[in-house]
């Protein structure tokens, strides 16, 4: 087995599992309030659906990928891609709002909230999965 693909495949279920937990979280403090949580996630009930459908993209096959197969390649890759997605839009956002601000000479004050910085960070974090999706090798023997 590829040394590689375990070592970035349990990588990638870490952070599926993290996707998860602060889906959820993202969901509680839609529903009963803003509480003192690492990260400063979004009280944004879609947002946090959304993390979740990650987070469970990237653990539902992962045995699979452990075991080359492409089943399990397939479904980190739609992971990573709707985390890129995420990430992205939300680094737009962020470079939008910033942007507006210089033009119309207001203040930026940078609010980790708004911007949904846990799907940022976990965007981030998820990138060396792309190493195993562009070098398929061994996949599927």
């Amino acid at each position: 087995m590829n040394i590689k693909v375990r070592v970035i495949g349990t990588h990638s279920a870490i952070i599926g599992i993290a996707y998860i937990a602060y889906g959820l979280i993202e969901m509680i403090i839609w529903a009963i309030g803003e509480r003192d949580v690492p990260l400063h996630p979004s009280p944004d009930i879609f947002a946090g659906f959304i993390l979740v459908i990650v987070g469970t993209l990237l653990i539902y096959r992962i045995k699979s990928l452990l075991d080359m197969k492409y089943e399990g390649l397939s479904f980190l890759f739609v992971g990573l891609v709707l985390s890129a997605i995420i990430g992205i839009m939300y680094l737009l956002i962020m470079g939008a709002d910033a942007l507006d601000a210089v033009i119309v000479g207001e203040s930026w004050d940078f609010d980790p909230a708004a911007y949904n910085l846990p799907a940022i960070v976990l965007f981030i974090l998820l990138l060396p999965g792309w190493l195993i999706v562009r070098d398929r090798g061994g996949f599927g023997e």
